[in-house]
């Protein structure tokens, strides 16, 4: 940190970082506003806190939420899926808190990629990463297979039409690429009006039930984790519910074009987590009870989603708002993980972890290079978890894949805002913010994740967490064989392009 004259305001062992990187840490809005021409790299106030906010909520995919989700859970947790919700957001929340206080200071489109690798070494940085390419890249392919999957499941039993899953699938993959290519403000927009229109339709939806509710009632029995079929299935659920909130840190990759970052992404991805914590447990609660809480079992194995059929009895010929809701959940989640995967891969490209090329930049300053090459996952991965694991698992067993994954990330994280706060702000530090709130989320991470496999779920559930075993063992193979060049590497700060912002 310098003070406006240019001098070290602080002890040198204060401050980890060399005086050659932190020449280069000043943001390329901070150059601008200082009269100096713009570097290159993306486009920096593209976008302001209502965007950075939604591109967390649509990361999380409300809509699906209602529709894929509650039926997992209600075979899982039963009638107390609601109270198994509500916990994960409290825990998600401890989470988000803890990337918030990254982004207080660190603001990088290679985000836990560049929060670990600065505060905790390179080596720890690209096995963040690699944990976190098993996420977004995925995430994508997955949105993309269920966009096709539910629409030609919807056609067939309400038209008869018998399109073929992969044809709207591959149209997706086009449109979200095209949208991710020419800029991060349209993408965005797009996301912000998808956004709003799901989760006004599902909100009413949910209401409708409560304030007409189906065998059983309307009952807050649920608060007392009443209802569970078992405690390994709650768990699971709770593991799941997790998945449902994983998003909330996809804010965080456009925090090289959100203005004011320092303050805007900690309220991005913080206000994410509350605003989907109170619309998945409303829509939990009111989708149970319009079904009727006596008839779980019924609500699990229907044939048809539960949403639409409480659609169909709630409001008729409109039930269609439903279904749009949904796929534009699923439109909106597609285009906000292709944003947060193609900057995630652009930043760890910047910093020498992947190939260079895949920083290069369009005309319309988005990491291009990047978007071809999650578009070509996106096709390759997306039929090989179709063919696996089959068309209509592909959603639940993604989901608890990505958050065994992921918590390797959110560990990391913790440890990092402890790390973070104890050098570089160090006079801010604070027991509770930084160190006893990140032990917390990870320690509640880790063990509802331990206590959700004892007994071992079903096939094809039970294998989520080899993959992601399997996945990170190839990676540490991977970090032996690089390892003398990830230790020359410099840091992020001190490349040409980075946009770290300094500590303040």
């Amino acid at each position: 940190m310098t003070t406006p004259s240019g001098s070290d305001a602080r002890p040198a062992h204060s401050d980890p970082i060399p005086a050659h990187a932190r020449s280069t840490t000043m943001r390329t809005d901070d150059r601008v506003s200082a009269g100096q021409p713009p570097a290159a790299g993306l486009k920096a106030n593209a976008i302001g806190l209502p965007g950075a906010l939604m591109q967390s909520v649509t990361t999380m995919s409300p809509a699906i939420t209602v529709a894929f989700t509650v039926p997992f859970l209600a075979g899982t947790a039963g009638v107390a899926s609601p109270l198994v919700v509500l916990l994960a957001a409290v825990v998600s929340y401890l989470l988000g808190y803890s990337l918030a206080q990254l982004t207080r200071h660190i603001t990088s489109a290679g985000t836990y990629h560049s929060f670990v690798s600065r505060l905790l070494g390179p080596r720890w940085g690209f096995l963040a990463a690699w944990a976190y390419l098993l996420f977004y890249p995925v995430a994508t392919a997955m949105l993309c297979g269920l966009f096709g999957s539910t629409t030609h499941r919807v056609l067939l039993s309400e038209y008869g039409w018998d399109v073929p899953w992969w044809a709207p699938m591959m149209l997706l993959l086009v449109a979200v690429a095209a949208l991710a290519y020419r800029g991060v403000e349209l993408a965005v927009g797009v996301t912000v009006a998808l956004g709003v229109f799901e989760i006004l339709v599902m909100v009413a939806l949910s209401v409708w039930g409560l304030l007409q509710p189906g065998d059983g009632g309307t009952s807050l029995n649920w608060l007392t984790g009443s209802g569970a079929p078992t405690g390994n299935g709650f768990f699971l659920g709770f593991v799941f519910s997790i998945y449902t909130y994983t998003g909330w840190d996809a804010a965080a990759s456009l925090g090289e074009e959100t203005a004011n970052p320092r303050r805007n992404i900690p309220k991005a991805v913080l206000g994410s987590i509350v605003i989907l914590g109170v619309f998945v447990v409303l829509t939990t609660w009111g989708q149970l009870a319009g079904w009727g809480t006596r008839d779980i079992q019924g609500f699990v194995d229907s044939e048809q989603l539960p949403v639409f059929v409480l659609a169909h009895k709630y409001w008729g010929p409109l039930w269609f708002l439903a279904l749009l809701a949904l796929l534009n959940s699923i439109v909106g989640g597609a285009i906000a993980c292709m944003n947060a995967s193609a900057r995630f891969m652009y930043g760890m490209a910047r910093s020498g972890a992947l190939p260079g090329p895949l920083a290069r930049l369009s005309r319309h300053q988005t990491p291009v290079a990047a978007i071809g090459v999650q578009t070509v996952i996106n096709v390759v991965v997306g039929l090989a978890m179709i063919g696996t694991v089959g068309l209509y698992n592909v959603y639940s067993f993604t989901g608890l894949m990505f958050t065994f994954a992921l918590a390797v990330v959110y560990v990391m994280g913790s440890v990092a805002v402890w790390r973070m706060y104890r050098t570089m702000a160090r006079h801010e530090f604070n027991w509770v913010k930084h160190a006893v709130v990140p032990f917390l989320g990870s320690a509640a991470l880790i063990l509802v994740a331990y206590e959700s496999l004892d007994p071992l779920p079903e096939s094809p559930f039970v294998w989520a967490l080899p993959v992601v075993v399997v996945w990170m063992v190839g990676g540490l193979v991977l970090l032996l064989v690089r390892r003398r060049g990830l230790d020359d590497e410099p840091p992020e700060a001190a490349r040409p392009g980075a946009t770290e912002a300094p500590v303040r």
